[in-house]
């Protein structure tokens, strides 16, 4: 099928605008560095087959309310505060790492509908818990054998006193983002994914321990080396 280019709906950019405008209000949110991003990564979604949609390098899938785009092992070690980040964001703390720009995710969660939370937590480290739509997060990777789609649980650890556990499957939330001084956070930071609550990121850790950036690390000698191309896919939760 010839793509079909469809033009954002003035409904589409008004959800957009009502969306972030919600959180405004979170004025304790800190100042933002130059984002990873710019005006022109703000693309209009194009449409390839019935129901899937394009967003640049994002996948939409109506029927399955899936979103799928590319990414790349960032870390095969360390401690981590992040899941997934914009390459030009906080690539030191984070397992993976896109070159996907937060703005187009915003527009795609948008589009399938998935409902962002409308408490915000007060900062990053919140002992509080986020809220929003909760979705399932796997990854489809080469593991040298065969491609095969895994859940990203499988990376991680959780490590207490020098002791190593196991990652049971983790309650990720669609918090959104926020607004800061007129500016969509997510955009401007490239925090995209948080295992440390972070009301910045657009996804969050709504698990027991998310308030603790000492306990979570890359599981060394299961996630790839560094740079292994992986195809995030984000999926409601059942």
């Amino acid at each position: 099928m010839k793509p079909v280019r469809i033009a954002v709906s003035a409904l589409l950019l008004s959800g957009v605008i009502a969306s972030l405008s919600c959180r405004a209000a979170d004025a304790a949110a800190p100042a933002a560095p130059a984002g990873p991003g710019d005006a022109g990564a703000q693309l209009a979604p194009v449409e390839t087959a019935k129901g899937v949609f394009r967003i640049g390098d994002v996948l939409i899938n109506k029927a399955e309310r899936s979103i799928s785009f590319p990414a790349e092992v960032n870390m095969d070690k360390g401690m981590l505060e992040y899941l997934l980040v914009h390459r030009k964001g906080k690539t030191h703390e984070s397992l993976l790492r896109t070159s996907v720009e937060p703005y187009n995710l915003k527009v795609a969660f948008l589009l399938l509908g998935f409902e962002p939370t409308d408490q915000p937590l007060a900062g990053q480290g919140d002992p509080a818990t986020p809220s929003g739509e909760r979705v399932r997060i796997t990854l489809s990777a080469d593991t040298g054998s065969r491609k095969e789609v895994i859940p990203v649980e499988k990376w991680l650890i959780n490590r207490f006193g020098g002791v190593a556990r196991d990652v049971e499957p983790l309650n990720w939330v669609y918090s959104g983002s926020i607004l800061h001084q007129g500016r969509f956070m997510s955009q401007e930071t490239g925090q995209i994914v948080a295992i440390w609550h972070d009301p910045v990121a657009m996804i969050d850790n709504a698990s027991q321990g998310g308030h603790s950036n000492a306990i979570w690390f890359v599981k060394e000698g299961t996630a790839p080396a560094v740079g292994t191309p992986v195809q995030v896919i984000i999926t409601p939760a059942k």
